[in-house]
């Protein structure tokens, strides 16, 4: 029955027999989709997808939170696309999936319409990417019209062909360039005027009127859902009540981002500069004293944090040479110095308001006055919440930033994604920090950073691992000799640079090798780029270019990419390229505020923080070898830190959780087996969009009449339920 025509009592109770009538119905067709259709396209099921398909459809009809580990392989995006567009088209509501990263939105937008076609359904799909991926006309145009500016010529030829996205202009367009470009301040009101000719201005119009799939990002989806719970208008269609979230592993750490203000000193010269110069000329000179004074006060204040800052680095460990976050060190005289800055600020905007509320010209814009007012604001509820703020201190060359946000992340998250009317899916390849004890156990760590509400209202999976081979294709490589890699930090690097080279003798190149500190990776770039060796050594490089270099690791076969960050999770590279995996040292976290924070409310800090952040980070990097059925390789790991006499008390869990259970520490070992290896190829064997399963499991009638399976007994067993 169509609910739009319904006419009969539309009490709670009926509309909740109705919606779990639909989600039993919607069991069925998934059943049927993976037993029957599928196999008629030629597919062939992945291990674990489709019981992960079952369990979201259960814990929908049992109105409940979701959460899976599900491993490299079993095809998860498929795994929750399947029952997320039939929901949607027997809902007829729009449902909105965020991931971590713009290249897996873009796969899931070629997933979607992948298996949309297989289940009969039609439905909009919106890409929403972050407004700084946009060109902004406005802005062009004034750049183009600058005198003293000089625009390139991929800027020129990209406009006049029409181009609206920075993926459509040529890599060479520098980024400082598409900075001065792209969308920066959108309003739905203040951009009004560009409604025809921007594209970014049609996605955000599309979004609030769709009933289909939201592709965005984590970042869009956490803005969208606060402004939920602060009763406003939300970014997206307010019917979305199904929310899924991919890579869900990042959660705690986009929705810390997104309650972060940051403000640097050039930030703040350049918020007040412009300002000043939105007063009449012959206004400004009576706010000169006000703009000196906040000007002032702004150099004494960063002044300060610049000095923390260098006093850290010179007292602490090695380790702290690694920080992007410095700590913020109330003591002193910088809460003085933040509270003097900050009435500064506020008497020049102050003064500023009154003069521009005296300009009755109509084409006049005061953008920039209010938004020195929002800092005024924003930096007098720091000082009025200090105690319940985490602060810290960045620094990017020569600018430094005050960064702060609220301590209670986890609280946000679980108001934000487990207390309203929305459902929220979440998964990844990393969710759970233990393979043994109770699913709350497992997924402790994940459960502590977000609040999950494991139990009546949520349901925790059992992790779903890779089908992958493994243990048939990969040894992982471990050392029980080398010096301690933070207290004898320039014998690990010199030490580590001749182990690193024994290992890339083994694979002639072929290596992707993981630093968890810039200052690491390069330094031991210079020593190996000094070496006359027989493969070219790479290096990440940072924006638009890191495309380049990946590709060209691709393409020179033998040669060996040096990487940190994002490189852990954020690449795919398939075939012999990519053979040998070397992670130079154990991921652990360095000194920093937001991991200190969590340890100093933590029981056990090592065991409970530190220890499960440093194995989901290795599970990640781990995960960079085996990305089809015929990848092979190695895996090795120069930290001494994992060794097996004398065990650290983080030997077994980690070891536990790493899925190649297939380790030696000897080199002769090692090469014995790469040397023994089948050549990987570029290519799945299955053929298959899904993957391979050895035979589903059979079908079983439900109470209600629905087809059910026995894995969704199994999941609400596990969680009491």
């Amino acid at each position: 029955m169509d609910n739009r025509f319904y006419f009969g009592f539309n009490t709670s109770e009926e509309r909740k027999k109705r919606r779990k009538a639909e989600l039993y119905s919607m069991s069925e067709q998934v059943s049927t989709f993976f037993w029957d259709e599928a196999p008629q396209h030629g597919l062939e099921m992945r291990e674990g997808q489709q019981d992960m398909s079952f369990e979201i459809v259960d814990a929908l009809i049992n109105d409940q939170h979701f959460a899976i580990e599900a491993g490299v392989g079993i095809g998860k995006s498929f795994g929750y696309l399947v029952p997320v567009l039939l929901y949607s088209k027997r809902m007829n509501k729009p449902v909105i999936i965020a991931t971590s990263t713009i290249a897996l939105q873009e796969q899931l937008w070629r997933d979607v319409h992948t298996v949309m076609p297989l289940l009969g359904l039609n439905r909009d799909v919106i890409l929403a990417k972050g407004q700084t991926h946009y060109l902004c006309n406005k802005r062009a145009d004034e750049y183009m019209c600058d005198p003293k500016a000089d625009p390139p010529d991929a800027l020129k030829e990209g406009i006049q062909q029409g181009y609206e996205e920075r993926k459509d202009f040529p890599e060479v367009l520098p980024q400082g360039v598409w900075d001065k470009v792209n969308v920066q301040r959108f309003s739905m009101k203040n951009c009004g005027s560009c409604e025809k000719k921007c594209k970014y201005y049609k996605v955000r119009a599309a979004l609030k009127l769709t009933d289909g799939v939201v592709l965005c990002n984590q970042d869009f989806l956490t803005q969208h859902v606060m402004k939920l719970r602060r009763g406003q208008d939300g970014l997206i269609n307010a019917a979305a009540d199904l929310l899924v979230v991919d890579e869900a592993h990042n959660l705690d750490d986009k929705v810390r981002s997104a309650t972060t203000e940051r403000f640097g000193q050039g930030m703040l010269f350049g918020m007040i500069k412009s300002a000043f110069y939105e007063l009449r000329s012959s206004d400004q000179s009576s706010v000169s004293k006000e703009k000196r004074e906040a000007e002032s006060a702004i150099i004494s204040f960063y002044n300060c944090l610049k000095a923390q800052v260098q006093k850290q680095i010179n007292d602490a460990e090695q380790d702290m040479r690694y920080a992007d976050r410095f700590f913020f060190d109330q003591n002193g005289s910088a809460v003085e110095l933040l509270t003097e800055m900050n009435a500064a600020i506020h008497n020049l905007s102050s003064s500023i308001q009154i003069y521009s509320s005296m300009d009755f010209r109509n084409n006049r814009s005061f953008a920039a006055s209010d938004d020195l007012d929002a800092v005024s604001e924003s930096l007098s509820e720091l000082l009025d919440r200090i105690d319940d703020m985490l602060i810290w201190i960045e620094q990017h060359g020569s600018n430094t930033e005050l960064v702060y946000c609220p301590k209670n992340t986890r609280e946000i998250v679980s108001r934000l994604y487990f207390n309203g009317d929305e459902r929220t899916i979440l998964t990844s390849a990393t969710l759970t920090n233990a393979t043994s004890g109770s699913l709350e156990e497992q997924y402790s760590y994940f459960i502590s950073n977000t609040g999950f509400p494991a139990g009546d209202r949520g349901c925790l999976s059992e992790p779903k691992p890779s089908p992958y081979p493994y243990d048939e294709h990969a040894m992982i490589y471990y050392c029980d000799d080398l010096p301690h890699p933070t207290r004898e930090h320039e014998a690990f690097i010199e030490k580590g640079v001749e182990r690193l080279l024994e290992i890339l003798s083994i694979s002639n190149g072929k290596a992707l090798v993981l630093f968890t500190a810039k200052t690491d990776m390069e330094e031991v770039y210079s020593i190996l780029s000094e070496k006359n060796l027989p493969y070219k050594i790479l290096m990440q490089q940072p924006g638009s270019s890191q495309d380049k270099v990946l590709n060209e690791f691709k393409e020179d076969t033998n040669s060996v990419l040096l990487g940190t960050g994002a490189y852990w999770e954020g690449i795919s590279i398939e075939g012999k390229s990519l053979s040998n995996v070397i992670i130079f040292r154990l991921p652990f976290p360095v000194p920093d505020p937001i991991i200190e924070y969590k340890c100093s409310v933590a029981k056990d800090a090592l065991m409970d923080v530190r220890v499960p952040e440093m194995i989901i980070k290795l599970k990640q990097g781990i995960g960079r070898l085996i990305r089809n059925f015929t990848d092979t390789g190695i895996v090795c790991i120069i930290d001494r830190r994992l060794r097996d006499e004398p065990p650290e008390r983080y030997h077994d869990i980690t070891w536990d959780s790493l899925p190649i259970k297939n380790r030696t520490s000897s080199l002769d070992e090692l090469r014995k087996f790469y040397e023994g290896l089948p050549s990987p190829r570029n290519d799945d064997t299955n053929g298959s969009l899904f993957g391979n399963i050895e035979q589903p499991p059979k079908k079983r009638q439900s109470e209600n009449g629905g087809v059910s399976c026995c894995t969704m007994k199994i999941c609400t067993k596990k969680n009491n339920i």
